[in-house]
């Protein structure tokens, strides 16, 4: 069985169970805020969701015959309703997509998550590369490891005034220690071992532990809820992950409202951009 034989395999239907507790625990590790979500969950939570399935498909043997080491290329969450806490979610995924071009393959993997009452609030495409036994990762300098507990500056998620159209939303500094990343795969379930052993990281072709994408995905999602109201603020994001982010390094979340309901953001690092991403806003 090769890869292009995955296409067409359903994954599912998977539950999870969204308690409080998960949701103040998620709030908490990705630096969201605790006063706002409680009967609701936070849209970066859409990121849990795919993680009821996706290690399904990222450990399936034909995976591992191509050496197993998968690269998050770009991920798409489009918001339908609040995503309800206190509730168990229905998760089903869908491998929609397989191609392979000069060595790599492309896998297009799609999700959709329901609430207990058979209703939809996030639908979601993913897509990886996998890069036929070779590390998809560009190799770099080996680095030692921060300690476990060492983090940048890292801003909590407060409400902020909306800009006008043109404008720039207030920067919203950002980091993660590498406890950080062991609760956020607790909490999320996404334990893939790049973001906690070093030796896989560095097989992959990282100089060692890298934060999650879809952790850093959430902050992008911060940078914009603060700004509006209610349970589901967003309708649509899409982000393209560039480089990587390692833990206790600075970064930051910054954008600009470039339409009525439409953002243009980016997570910046030591002048690079890790992520960039087009959010749309459910209603402003």
């Amino acid at each position: 069985m090769t890869l292009a034989d995955l296409e067409g395999m359903v994954i599912g239907p998977e539950p999870l169970l969204v308690s409080g507790d998960r949701v103040a625990t998620y709030v908490e590790v990705t630096g969201d805020q605790p006063d706002r979500w409680g009967e609701f969950a936070p849209p970066g939570m859409a990121g849990a969701a795919l993680f009821a399935v996706a290690p399904r498909l990222l450990s399936h043997p034909a995976v591992m015959a191509e050496g197993g080491a998968a690269v998050h290329g770009e991920q798409v969450f489009c918001w339908k309703a609040p995503l309800r806490a206190q509730d168990t979610w229905s998760i089903v995924g869908e491998v929609s997509r397989v191609r392979h071009r000069r060595g790599v393959w492309f896998v297009d993997f799609a999700v959709t998550v329901e609430d207990s009452d058979g209703g939809i609030m996030v639908e979601g495409r993913s897509s990886f590369l996998i890069a036929g036994g070779q590390p998809p990762a560009r190799g770099t300098a080996v680095e030692t490891e921060p300690a476990a507990l060492h983090r940048a500056a890292n801003q909590p998620a407060a409400g902020a005034g909306l800009p006008g159209v043109g404008g720039d939303i207030p920067i919203l500094a950002k980091s993660a220690s590498r406890a950080d990343l062991i609760r956020y795969g607790a909490v999320t379930r996404d334990w893939n071992p790049i973001h906690w052993d070093h030796q896989s990281a560095v097989g992959a072709g990282f100089s060692g532990v890298v934060v999650h994408g879809l952790a850093c995905a959430a902050w992008i999602c911060q940078g914009v809820t603060r700004l509006l109201g209610g349970p589901s603020p967003l309708g649509k994001a899409r982000f393209r992950f560039r480089q990587p982010l390692r833990p206790g390094v600075p970064a930051h979340v910054e954008g600009r409202r470039t339409g009525e309901t439409r953002f243009a953001m980016r997570l910046v690092s030591e002048g690079n951009a890790l992520i960039t991403a087009s959010v749309d806003t459910a209603a402003v």
